[in-house]
């Protein structure tokens, strides 16, 4: 993921060291990240960082899960199932690689909609900055927004307030 510039402090130095770390965690246990401004990166290293990146990427590109997203929507209710461990909507021939997961079933169009209904809350604070309101106040900012005249607005952290909402 993308990085951010930061500088290590010194007491007594003027000047701290610049380096390089992930602009997301703040914890290097959940990303070890780390790149010295002015160092020099080994061909084994970046080697190291193409592997490690490509086991992080989602399963699916952003197409499959598109084409998934039609294919799921298409079924009758009673085949709409959707995976909490995975956070993956489920087609009928995945249920079985699922049967010891959490699975909600008879997903709605309606859950679709609010999809912080059917995900777990992220619980790394250091990692995942996320504020998730209560009904009461999703609707007081809905209402908020719409008195206010917006038409758009950008929800950073907050998977409780939907697009569709506005």
């Amino acid at each position: 993921g993308p990085t951010l510039l930061f500088v290590k402090a010194s007491k007594g130095v003027e000047q701290g060291r610049r380096f390089y770390a992930c602009s997301a965690c703040r914890d290097r246990r959940d990303c070890n990240f780390f790149q010295w401004e002015d160092e020099k990166v080994s061909e084994v290293r970046l080697l190291a960082r193409e592997e490690n990146n490509k086991i992080k990427q989602p399963p699916y590109t952003h197409q499959e899960y598109l084409s998934r997203y039609r294919q799921f929507i298409s079924l009758p209710l009673a085949q709409k199932r959707f995976c909490q461990d995975c956070q993956l909507l489920l087609l009928p021939d995945e249920w079985t690689m699922h049967t010891a997961h959490q699975i909600l079933a008879d997903v709605s169009l309606a859950q679709l909609r609010r999809p912080s209904q059917l995900l777990h809350p992220l619980e790394n604070k250091k990692t995942n900055a996320q504020y998730l309101f209560a009904d009461r106040s999703c609707h007081f900012l809905l209402d908020l927004f719409a008195n206010l005249g917006f038409v758009k607005v950008l929800c950073v952290g907050t998977p409780s307030l939907s697009v569709s909402d506005l």
